[in-house]
């Protein structure tokens, strides 16, 4: 292209190429300029697919050996987060000393903070540690000065419990012994404990939101201040359990059983009650408004205090309530049994 453009070859072209001869004078001379102009383009265009070519070919470069970095550098990582884990799971493992298992735990922690895929299997790992070793000889150990009947769960056993709650895995303790254990203030949220033994534990403040408790064994326990909303508590055993000031707004308490529970003061607001015979329940000054309450059992008992503002209690039985300071504005009482006779109206 050079050639043509500042050489003789533009005559070449002209006359061979494009067939025009016998040109003189200012004629040819337009006419060589075209031809040197047509190969200015085509060698400026010819330059740029090449620098494009090349420039294509070192980025190319450059993702591959970018790529090839992160993938080094991810496998450095990952094998960093492999060699802190084995020294974790070694750690947990020690059989004599309590706070190098606490500091296993507390890295175990650590690593699924920073390396998320390994997030659930670490959940697993501690969730299958406490499993393990709740029927050790000093899991336990009896608070005599407070209760005879309650233990203090051991302190790696309690970390591992409290790391669990701060994960957001549905950790499964099913069929689980945790009888007199004190568990208060624990984050249990999403654990699954059906059908487990918390007779008399102490979950005073502890947070049981959207816990799963189907058949569990919660007698006597203690749930003062609990967070229970959103808890799967169908064929739950409640009886004669401390649930003051507890959160159970929206819950749905059909098929629990309340016989003797204390549940004053309680956030009831909005829960399902429906058809429940809630006779000895200690209902008073809860918090029941717009709770549902359609036939269920509260004939003779003490509801003084007690809001039920919007509550559903068509068709239940009030008689012989007192309801003094109750509030029922709102409440829809229709076929509601109020002292002597059927309420008809709202």
């Amino acid at each position: 292209m050079l050639w043509v453009a500042i050489g003789p070859g533009a005559l070449w072209v002209l006359e061979s190429a494009d067939g025009v001869k016998g040109l003189t004078g200012k004629d040819r001379a337009e006419a060589l300029d075209r031809v040197r102009g047509r190969a200015i383009a085509i060698g400026t265009g010819l330059i740029a697919l090449i620098a494009i070519y090349f420039t294509a070919r070192t980025a190319h470069a450059a993702l591959a050996s970018s790529a090839a970095a992160q993938q080094t550098a991810a496998a450095t990582e990952q094998g960093m987060v492999t060699g802190r884990y084995t020294a974790a799971i070694t750690q947990l493992g020690d059989k004599d000393s309590l706070d190098i298992r606490l500091g296993g735990i507390y890295a175990l922690e650590r690593i699924a903070t920073d390396s998320m895929r390994d997030d659930p299997v670490i959940a697993e790992v501690l969730a299958t540690f406490v499993r393990g070793h709740l029927e050790d000889d000093d899991a336990r150990r009896s608070l005599p000065e407070a209760d005879p009947q309650r233990y203090r769960l051991r302190a790696d056993l309690r970390a591992a419990l409290a790391v669990l709650g701060r994960r957001s895995h549905d950790n499964n303790f099913f069929h689980s012994d945790l009888s007199g254990l004190d568990l208060h203030q624990l984050d249990l949220s999403r654990i699954t404990l059906a059908r487990t033994n918390l007779v008399s534990a102490d979950l005073s403040g502890a947070d049981l939101h959207d816990a799963n408790l189907y058949f569990a064994d919660l007698r006597g326990a203690d749930l003062t201040g609990a967070d229970l909303r959103g808890a799967k508590l169908g064929g739950t055993d409640l009886r004669g359990a401390k649930l003051g000031g507890a959160k159970l707004g929206g819950t749905d308490l059909r098929g629990v059983d309340l016989r003797d529970a204390d549940l004053r003061d309680a956030d009831l607001r909005g829960a399902k009650l429906d058809g429940m015979d809630l006779r000895g329940v200690d209902l008073r000054d809860a918090d029941l408004s717009d709770a549902k309450l359609g036939g269920a059992k509260l004939d003779g008992m003490d509801l003084r205090g007690v809001d039920l503002r919007d509550a559903d209690l068509r068709d239940a039985n009030l008689r012989g309530a007192d309801l003094g300071d109750a509030d029922l504005s709102g409440a829809d009482l229709r076929g509601a049994k109020l002292g002597d006779a059927d309420h008809e109206g709202t």
